[in-house]
């Protein structure tokens, strides 16, 4: 727990090792199953990099929705808090609390939510895309 080299060192040095020492050997299946694994060790390595702060970043965009207090109340961690919130969206999504008014507060949400988890599966899509808030048509 405390020794060196700690998580993130050991995610990085497989990642590293995998995709410049095993990866130029590999063709075909074998490839792509390892690039597969390269990129999960990314992914956990970026979660564990990122600690708590995103599910920071998604509960206030919940709170300008929902108000704090209702944020709070959600209860649990805050990882529990965030998934207890998305239920409660999904479900008033599914049932069309928010068919006359997808913008302001509800996008606001929906893009933080996809905005953070882009960062961890997939940081190259975020840097090559430009986000702007939809119009009114």
């Amino acid at each position: 727990m405390f020794d060196r080299p700690d998580r993130l060192a050991l995610l990085g040095a497989a990642e590293t090792a995998l995709r410049d020492e095993v990866l130029p050997g590999l063709e075909g299946g074998a490839r792509y199953t390892a690039l597969m694994v390269a990129s999960a060790l990314a992914i956990a390595r970026r979660e564990l990099e990122a600690g708590n702060e995103p599910a920071r970043v998604v509960l206030d965009a919940f709170a300008e929705l929902y108000g704090q207090d209702n944020v709070h109340r959600a209860g649990g961690d805050s990882g529990e808090r965030v998934k207890a919130l998305m239920a409660d969206l999904a479900r008033e999504i599914r049932d069309g609390e928010y068919d006359d008014d997808l913008l302001g507060p509800i996008h606001a949400v929906l893009q933080t939510l996809v905005v953070e988890r882009l960062k961890r599966s997939n940081p190259r899509f975020l840097e090559a895309r430009e986000y702007s808030q939809p119009s009114r048509c």
